[in-house]
């Protein structure tokens, strides 16, 4: 029997209204994406119901990554950190005499990624469930700053400009760069784009990295808008179509 449609899951669980639903559907429909970050990102749900309801809808446990402080380093081994990362990924533990590893995702069901987590890690794989959000705010305690990974190891995000330049690596460099103050402008490098100066605006020096990564989160939603708007201008003025937009967007 196939499963509940994750929109009919919510609104018969009276998490959603049918006009939110359809409001987020249309916006499925115009810019593509996955229905539940996009409810999460009109703030009609939060992150914790869109987990318990894909948990359900899946038939996959959740996992609450806030409960995590701390991965034994042989656990974090099991998976190189850039594979973790690229597959929002985070290892949580080891059973069955190290033959099985547990692992939280925010995409369990994902056969390409979790053969590869099984080829690396040498393990019967275990998904369990987490949010996007919550899963980078876990990476940020559990692998910034940490001697094993190196100097060269970027953080839990990045925040690039529109040419593609990295602006700020992880949670650390941001407070760095919040408690040390903007460094001099360099007469060869571009100009800073808007999304930094919305991060810098909204972070006071001293608050903690997770607080400063819900603070990013909430400009780049912020930019996002902007940029969609923007979009609407250019198609409704007949510079490109939505089609023409979508379909380069997708490559």
């Amino acid at each position: 029997m196939p499963s509940i449609r994750l929109g009919d899951l919510l609104v018969k669980a009276n998490v959603v209204s049918e006009s939110q639903l359809k409001t987020a559907l249309g916006e499925q429909q115009k810019w593509g994406g996955r229905l539940g970050e996009i409810l999460v990102r009109m703030n009609l749900v939060t992150e914790d119901m869109l987990v318990r309801a894909l948990s359900k809808q899946l038939n996959v446990p959740s996992v609450n990554l806030e409960a995590v402080r701390e991965v034994p380093a042989k656990v974090r081994a099991r998976v190189p950190v850039d594979i973790a990362r690229d597959l929002n990924a985070l290892p949580l533990q080891l059973r069955d005499d190290d033959q099985t590893l547990v692992v939280a995702m925010t995409d369990p069901q994902q056969p390409r990624h979790l053969e590869l987590l099984r080829t690396v890690s040498r393990c019967r794989v275990v998904p369990q469930l987490a949010g996007r959000q919550a899963l980078a705010r876990a990476f940020t305690r559990i692998y910034d700053d940490r001697a094993d990974l190196g100097e060269d190891v970027e953080g839990s995000f990045k925040l690039v400009d529109a040419q593609g330049h990295t602006i700020v690596k992880n949670a650390a460099e941001l407070e760095r760069r919040r408690s040390t103050g903007p460094a001099a402008p360099d007469a060869r490098a571009p100009p800073p784009a808007s999304a930094e100066g919305a991060v810098g605006a909204a972070l006071p020096p001293g608050r903690a990295p997770g607080e400063l990564l819900k603070a990013l989160e909430a400009a780049q939603q912020r930019e996002v808008s902007a940029l969609k708007a923007m979009v609407e201008l250019l198609i409704a003025k007949g510079v490109f179509t939505r089609e023409e937009y979508l379909a380069k967007v997708r490559r």
